[in-house]
């Protein structure tokens, strides 16, 4: 099948899962993983059994267990009583929460927090959101844009990840510039986009009727359950950042780095939930039946199993080739940093680096931007698109959110990633990875 065609197959069918699924009133995951194997077993060359691999394993299990984690937590009530304080604390200077939220991702995130980040905030910010008016889609760019903001530097386990992925084509000092450039692209861009996000989805302008009922009154005491709700975040945040953030920062040492790889968030979440079953706290019953977000898990899965069809299709190779043969030098960073962000669509950063890295060196000198530049390009745009609902990052900074959000959110963070990725385009056709070289360069 010849790559134009692909392309229009992968088109129509995307499109029609959209279509059909606001139609029909049908589960879009349901949907896309159907014309999943019909795109991969009909005109690609994968079998049933590998398109089943499609499946983001990885990623509905880190849902699944963040969630039931957190509705053990949110049984307590302990982020209304949360939300009550910061309110008090505020003094009705509502208008600066969302960007307490946003600076507080950012800081947790470059001290090496990049996972727990959303486990941490994203419930806060959602509980702004049914206490306070808040925007849900505010609530996200909030946690999100404050993570990329600053999860990139060299001493982060991302950041330090990604040099060592670019270090083997384009030099260890070269790698830590890229860092660098990363770290300040993403900086000065989230800080730009989320300032306009804040005014635009009314960020000053929490509902007064619920702000001046939380200022009237003092709040609650918190309960046994919800002093013991806070304890077990507080020990799983402290188990799953502090290695990290000795290994990366303060000493590393065989103890913190055994801690480091063996307990991961996934395990932290797990013992919390032990925890609070031992505690005889929550109802595991009606957690599992009304308050996991199932719905939210398949239309995840569903477009992740779609997207994936691209790969096996042939568009990502494309993609790539096409880069490296037929655009202007002056249209390289701009169109690496869209195809970067389209591919983290069906990869992440982790997986397009070294795609791309090699490449560097002869896109540098087409471009007349230094190697480091171009993968600090490639960096910009896997961060741009990973606010999508059915990435990793973009459905974890929906802990916190109940059904009906997280149905209002689905198409919105998609329209915002494209926003996202088309954003980082505009500025670097405008010259600002020209600039960006000459800074450091």
């Amino acid at each position: 099948m010849s790559p134009t065609l692909a392309i229009i197959l992968f088109v129509v069918f995307f499109a029609l899962m959209v279509i059909l699924s606001d139609k029909l009133k049908m589960s879009i995951g349901l949907l896309g993983a159907l014309f999943a194997f019909i795109l991969s077993g009909w005109f690609g060359k994968a079998s049933p059994t590998a398109v089943v691999g499609y499946f983001p394993t990885n990623t509905i299990i880190t849902l699944f267990i963040a969630s039931t984690f957190f509705c053990y937590v949110q049984q307590t009530g302990v982020f209304g009583g949360i939300v009550e304080r910061i309110m008090q604390a505020s003094k009705g200077r509502t208008a600066v929460i969302p960007f307490a939220l946003f600076i507080c991702s950012a800081i947790v995130c470059a001290l090496g927090g990049a996972e727990v980040t959303p486990l941490l905030l994203s419930p806060i910010a959602f509980a702004f959101v049914n206490h306070a008016g808040l925007h849900p889609l505010l609530a996200v760019i909030s946690t999100y844009t404050g993570t990329i903001g600053a999860g990139l530097g060299f001493w982060t386990p991302g950041g330090s990840t990604v040099r060592a992925l670019a270090e083997a084509e384009i030099g260890e000092v070269p790698s830590f510039i890229t860092s660098y450039q990363s770290l300040f692209f993403l900086f000065v861009f989230s800080v730009v986009i989320y300032v306009c996000a804040y005014y635009i989805l009314k960020g000053n302008r929490l509902d007064s009727a619920k702000v001046s009922e939380y200022l009237s009154k003092k709040p609650e005491p918190f309960t046994g359950e919800q002093k013991f709700a806070l304890k077990v975040v507080a020990a799983v945040v402290v188990v799953t950042a502090v290695p990290v953030l000795f290994q990366t920062l303060i000493y590393p040492n065989p103890v913190t780095a055994w801690m480091s790889t063996h307990l991961a968030l996934k395990q932290n979440c797990l013992l919390g939930v032990l925890a609070f079953h031992l505690a005889k706290i929550g109802d595991s019953k009606e957690i599992f039946k009304n308050r996991i977000p199932w719905s939210s898990f398949v239309n995840i899965a569903g477009c992740v199993m779609i997207v994936n069809c691209a790969k096996d299709l042939g568009i990502t190779d494309l993609m790539a080739n096409a880069l490296s043969t037929s655009v202007p030098g002056y249209f390289i960073p701009a169109a690496i940093l869209v195809i970067s962000a389209l591919l983290s669509f069906v990869s992440n950063m982790f997986g397009i680096v070294p795609l791309f890295a090699p490449m560097a060196a002869a896109l540098g000198e087409a471009s007349g931007l230094h190697p480091a530049t171009i993968v600090a390009c490639i960096i910009a745009g896997c961060n741009a698109t990973g606010i999508s609902p059915v990435s990793m990052g973009g459905s974890l900074h929906q802990i916190g959110a109940n059904d009906e959000q997280r149905a209002f959110l689905f198409k919105k963070q998609w329209f915002t990633a494209v926003v996202f990725m088309l954003a980082m385009a505009a500025v670097s056709l405008l010259g600002v990875w020209k600039l960006v070289d000459n800074i450091f360069f």
